[in-house]
């Protein structure tokens, strides 16, 4: 005879606690102000840094603040700010597909922005024509050591 079989399950996880986490991702953003769309090309985070995007238009500069809650392979959370002039006009935390643009619209301001953790560095702008600084730059906070 066999001895009943007691069977424990383990509370479930959401999607985002069950994937596995990410270091960094390349974060984008674009702001529709007036039927204008401005878009910044986008850099790398890690998953502790708040990034700091700076569009500036109309003479005033609108600064959109990104920080990760959870960063993930296929979703993150991430709290955004968006502020004018250094006032604040929306924060809001949103829920974001990797790769996919996500969409906020306030009024008649349209924010767009895309987490991709698969992400690459803007391409469709030239480098090459990059400002060199002179062979000995006397106050060159690196002292050489980029050459």
């Amino acid at each position: 005879m066999l001895a009943p079989a007691l069977l424990l399950a383990s509370p479930t996880t959401s999607a985002a606690q069950s994937e596995a986490e990410v270091p960094a991702a390349y974060v984008k953003v674009a702001l529709t102000l007036d039927g204008s769309t401005f878009e910044h090309p986008g850099f790398l985070m890690a998953s502790d840094e708040e990034g700091v995007f700076v569009i500036e238009h109309s003479d005033k500069a609108h600064e959109i603040k990104v920080s990760f809650r959870e960063l993930g392979e296929s979703s993150s959370t991430v709290l955004v700010e968006y502020a004018i002039g250094g006032r604040t006009q929306w924060l809001e935390e949103l829920e974001v597909a990797a790769a996919r643009d996500t969409e906020l619209s306030k009024g008649k301001s349209k924010l767009t922005i895309n987490v991709d953790p698969q992400g690459s560095k803007d391409s469709s702008r030239d480098d090459e024509d990059k400002v060199e600084g002179p062979d000995h730059d006397e106050d060159d906070p690196l002292g050489g050591l980029l050459k």
